[in-house]
């Protein structure tokens, strides 16, 4: 009792639990005498199996062995600052484990409602990790599995966690195991497990019983990364500047209606995982294809050639090559600098001044490229030059199958062809726009002048109007003055026709009168003649003549 007090006082003081090996009233001698038993692969290492069946498939991956102790609150504590035994380090090279997330850690309660002291947690990586002084860090084979001893101290006999909702029941304990990268520590890496069968399967949390008061062992067997680190060749016998890292995380969680818990997690340093043996990586001229950090690819690092056996790129590709998704280009403006804006105008005279023409390659030409459709539609690398001459480059001599060589061979970006296009097109976009501008203009002004046309219509109907109604005004000032003249023409005429008509009847008679002397002059001289006619028929010489005409 007087042990469990004074770890109780060292936790209340907030000291760290590890400063407990320092209290010379802790006896440690039981933990150490099963830690070191263990180690020197005693009895107890003896009941423990090489290969441990699938998790996924069983309720725990290795048998668990619980050992009383006689003051588990304290012996739990027997670990030093880095989370391991010292005689544990004196007897071989292993790595070495941190705290993880501690402030995620939940806090254990017994049927009392009593606070726990913390989980004992203690990780002993058995097998299939190497440290490699060259890499300054622990290396593991992807191909060859390790093995992970855990060692769980429970003091008390816990019934509730305590949540963000407060205390809830326990159900089960867990123990999970997954990897991060170091250089994004929120990118987890599963780990597998390989089978009987040498098959893998992902390696699923192992469940175990954790009794009250005792220190429970549990090996989790036949472990594997999924997948590599980054960047793990060699550059001229020294590591990698590039070098990825993955760390290993081992942590104990409790399951309360379905849902996880953690109590306590450990992380291991950084680790190496690598697809082949470490001497393919001393040897530079090794040609080395290795797993790239994310699942399913492949990673070179050099220059790649495919039908072409001096790549002057990083992939030289002589045939056709088909991309089914997006090719992306780096444009963070955080990457850039001098930026500043392009005219535009002269990209569009260099693009109109670019000719696009038909043409096929040489048969033996096209040969040596791979290049089976030789008809093609595009431009002339000479005459882009003179024009855009960053976008043509020289690639040095190129031997065709007939032995032709063909120096200083010039080869189009055609990505800054297309820039050259977009600048084209936006200064096409402005002077389409300023048209529309112009024709809005032009139609506002054809809107302006047709309301003026209608305003200067109405006026002149006004003004038409006006004249009208003045012509009208004149006109009957004029009907009436003419009236009235017409009036006094009709007064005189009647005045003059009446003078003229008396002067005519006066005519008349004059003239009937002079007629009528007349006819009475006529009267009276054919009344003389009558008169002297008869007198000469009475005449004897008239008598004869009369005679001879009628004898003739």
């Amino acid at each position: 009792m007087k042990m469990k007090s004074s770890a109780a006082e060292l936790r209340r003081d907030g000291q760290d639990v590890h400063g407990a090996l320092e209290n010379p009233m802790v006896d440690t001698s039981m933990l150490e005498e099963f830690i070191s038993s263990d180690i020197e692969f005693g009895t107890l290492q003896s009941q423990l199996p090489d290969s441990p069946p699938d998790s996924g498939s069983e309720p725990c991956s290795p048998p668990q062995l619980q050992t009383t102790v006689k003051d588990c609150a304290a012996e739990v504590q027997e670990y030093d600052s880095d989370g391991q035994n010292a005689a544990l380090e004196k007897c071989c090279q292993a790595l070495t484990w941190q705290p993880y997330q501690t402030s995620q850690w939940n806090s254990l309660f017994n049927s009392n409602y009593e606070k726990l002291p913390t989980v004992g947690y203690h990780i002993v990586t058995d097998k299939g990790f190497n440290f490699s002084t060259t890499d300054d860090a622990f290396v593991c084979q992807k191909k060859n599995h390790f093995q992970i001893t855990v060692h769980i101290g429970i003091t008390g006999h816990p019934k509730y966690v305590k949540t963000q909702l407060g205390g809830k029941p326990i159900e089960n304990f867990y123990l999970k195991a997954f990897g991060i990268k170091v250089e994004a520590p929120n990118q987890t890496i599963a780990i597998e497990q390989s089978q009987s069968d040498r098959s893998k399967k992902t390696f699923h949390p192992v469940k175990v019983d954790l009794p009250g008061d005792q220190i429970t062992k549990v090996t989790l067997g036949r472990l594997h990364f999924s997948e590599t680190t980054a960047n793990n060749m060699r550059k001229k016998g020294k590591p990698n500047p590039d070098q990825r890292y993955f760390m290993l995380v081992v942590g104990l969680y409790a399951v309360s209606q379905d849902e996880f818990y953690l109590l306590s997690a450990y992380v291991s340093e950084k680790i190496i995982v690598r697809a082949s043996n470490p001497g393919q990586f001393e040897n530079d001229s090794d040609v080395l294809w290795q797993r790239g950090h994310v699942p399913e690819t492949i990673v070179y690092h050099g220059r790649v050639g495919i039908n072409t056996d001096a790549p002057d790129e990083a992939l030289v590709v002589c045939g056709n090559a088909k991309v089914m998704g997006r090719v992306m280009h780096p444009s963070d403006s955080r990457a850039k600098q001098n930026i500043r804006e392009v005219d535009t105008n002269e990209q569009l005279r260099r693009i109109t001044q670019m000719r696009l023409v038909e043409y096929d390659y040489k048969p033996e030409f096209a040969s040596v490229m791979g290049i089976k459709n030789t008809h093609e539609t595009g431009i002339i690398a000479q005459e882009v030059k003179e024009l855009l001459p960053q976008a043509v480059r020289e690639v040095g001599e190129v031997s065709c199958n007939d032995g032709e060589k063909i120096e200083n061979f010039l080869m189009v970006d055609k990505d800054q062809i297309f820039m050259e296009n977009v600048g084209a097109v936006k200064q096409l976009c402005k002077l389409t726009n300023n048209l529309e501008v112009r024709i809005e203009e032009l139609e506002q002004w054809n809107r302006k002048l047709a309301r003026l046309k209608r305003m200067s219509s109405l006026k002149s109907t006004v003004s038409e109007e006006s004249k009208v109604s003045r012509y009208s005004r004149a006109t009957s000032l004029l009907s009436s003055k003419k009236s009235v003249l017409l009036k006094s023409s009709k007064v005189c005429l009647s005045k003059r026709k009446e003078s003229s008509s008396m002067k005519i009847f006066r005519v008349t008679i004059i003239a009937l009168i002079a007629i009528m002397a007349l006819c009475a002059l006529t009267i009276s001289t054919l009344y003389l003649l009558s008169v002297h006619g008869r007198h000469f028929e009475k005449h004897p010489i008239y008598r004869q003549v009369v005679e001879l005409v009628l004898v003739n």
